[in-house]
């Protein structure tokens, strides 16, 4: 179980107007908003420079992560039960530049370089050995609105 309690401090939980929602479709995973993201971790692109346009997929560290790369896992014995720090990387992987697009609607090249993605971040983090394993929750493509 993972108990983020730095998840509390997200900058929206301290606005204290009523804030005006953004237009509908704004999306900072959509393409042309890469600077709205965190710098790229991987990209597969067809063209254009890192942090561009040009991207068929995307990698991004979370803005607000729960596991963070720094530090020690600095495990202590608590009763019965192992306590320590929350180490590791909480990355978003955006499948497609197209932010209306569903996984099931991606061509097989399209999930082909989704799942290489996945499959090359999956190498990377397991190098580290403080991993204990690898966790993947729905898609951005599947959750975005």
């Amino acid at each position: 179980m993972i108990i983020a309690t730095d998840r509390a401090k997200r900058p929206t939980d301290f606005i204290r107007q009523p804030v005006t929602p953004a237009a509908h479709g704004v999306c900072p995973f959509d393409y042309g908003n890469e600077s709205k993201t965190p710098p790229e971790i991987l990209a597969y692109r067809t063209s254009g420079g890192r942090n561009e346009p040009g991207w068929r997929v995307r990698v991004v560290a979370n803005k607000f992560p729960v596991l963070g790369i720094e530090g020690e896992l600095n495990r202590q014995g608590e009763g019965m039960y192992d306590k320590m720090n929350g180490i590791g990387a909480h990355e978003v992987i955006v499948e497609t530049p197209e932010h209306h697009k569903s996984f099931s609607s991606l061509t097989e090249g399209e999930i082909e370089g989704v799942l290489e993605g996945y499959r090359a971040r999956i190498l990377d983090l397991k190098r580290d050995l403080r991993a204990a394993g690898i966790a993947v929750r729905p898609a951005a493509g599947e959750m975005r609105s």
